[in-house]
């Protein structure tokens, strides 16, 4: 008798097992999926969004259902999988938008009149956000940073903020000078609000102005430092990325510590840039791995120094230390700073830089500009909130 209600037993375990799969299709955890936004200005009635890797170019299209009409726009949604698939682009009224970062510091995407652009699903999107202006003295001429806050910003509460670093401060944010739009920059502030929203995690931006006094000194002298070798172009300039490093540890970090509700370490504390600030900001975190625990390098011109000059700087840092998170960006297409950001990643790899460390994105169709860069910005949010790119981890 024992055994035949032990084996009465087990076939209602096997059956149970058999009906949960049945009901249930995922093999995956459902805390890898996250919820996608799409707004479209032309108001259609059908879109598919297409998820996809950019290392092993998996891909799954899933159908988006309209969640929201209103006389502006039509809004679909959807949910991927972001521990499998790191971009996604939409279809929709026959076209294909431009590719996005798919990941949890992501609401949406906003096909509007001014241009394709992140938006927070739920929340009012300012594009034309307000800043604190703020002079320094640096360099014979003063350099001017703008501080963003987000809406809820509270100088008192016991809650820090985070504080994210931004060079080339023309193309992170729109400072709305000399008609400039929301298209032409990535978007930094609206991203931030979107990272927030959806994670919680909230952060203050520092965005600094990087093209000198435009006289003696220009962005290629702040902008490529000085690693102690000879560089493969620019000899013509003065290598000011020293004195601009110097200027952010010594100046500005302090100055934002005592004067805003934000965290005073690493951990909290990151910088970006793109193109030549990309390289800079890189250097800078190299240089101070106390002060900036995540660093997103998008296009750098790692190009600006040969491998020797590279290994010798790199060689005398300590690996085995507390080093920042590298994110490294860079494009397949003529124009972008493929093959040394590909030849930087091996490099740190290869020194022992922490595997867990590091994320590399190399997405073959990507170029040198705006588009590309306010595409990806998400990863490097990813990163800096979570200490890893999920879909890109090895």
């Amino acid at each position: 008798m024992k055994r035949i209600i032990s084996l009465l037993l087990a076939l209602t375990a096997l059956f149970s097992v058999l009906t949960a799969c049945g009901d249930s299709p995922r093999t995956d955890s459902d805390e890898d999926h996250h919820i996608i936004y799409f707004k479209d200005k032309d108001k259609s009635d059908a879109a598919v969004a297409t998820f996809f890797n950019s290392d092993s170019e998996e891909s799954e299209d899933i159908p988006m259902s309209i969640v929201g009409r209103d006389k502006d726009s039509h809004t679909f949604s959807c949910e991927g999988n972001c521990a499998k698939y790191n971009m996604a682009y939409v279809t929709c009224g026959g076209k294909k938008t431009k590719i996005f970062a798919f990941n949890k510091c992501v609401s949406g995407w906003y096909s509007s009149e001014l241009g394709f652009l992140p938006y927070t699903e739920g929340e009012q999107t300012n594009y034309y956000p307000e800043f604190d202006h703020i002079d320094f003295p640096f360099n014979g001429y003063t350099k001017t940073v703008h501080v963003w806050t987000p809406k809820d910003y509270d100088s008192d509460s016991d809650g820090k903020y985070a504080v994210i670093y931004a060079l080339d401060s023309q193309w992170m944010v729109n400072l709305a000078k000399k008609g400039q739009t929301p298209i032409d920059c990535i978007n930094l502030t609206v991203q931030a609000s979107s990272m927030t929203a959806e994670t919680g995690y909230k952060a203050i931006i520092v965005a600094v102005d990087c093209f000198g006094d435009m006289g003696k000194y220009n962005r290629d002298n702040e902008m490529v430092p000085d690693i102690g070798a000879e560089t493969t172009e620019y000899q013509k300039y003065d290598r000011l990325g020293g004195a601009f490093s110097d200027f952010l540890s010594e100046t500005l970090v302090p100055y934002i510590r005592e004067n805003y509700n934000v965290y005073d370490d690493a951990r909290h504390t990151a910088i970006a840039g793109m193109s030549l600030s990309g390289l800079e900001a890189f250097y800078i975190a190299m240089e101070h791995p106390d002060l900036f625990g995540t660093v997103g390098a998008l296009s750098p011109s790692f190009w600006m120094y040969d491998d020797e000059g590279w290994s010798n700087y790199l060689k005398a840092k300590n690996f085995g230390g507390e080093m920042p998170f590298v994110y490294l960006y860079t494009g397949g297409v003529g124009g972008d700073t493929d093959p040394q950001v590909t030849q930087m990643y091996n490099r740190l790899r290869d020194m022992g830089y922490p595997a867990d460390k590091i994320a590399f994105h190399y997405y073959e169709w990507g170029m040198h500009g705006d588009d590309f860069w306010r595409g990806v910005l998400a990863e490097f949010l990813e990163a800096f909130v979570y200490g890893r790119v999920a879909a890109l981890a090895e």
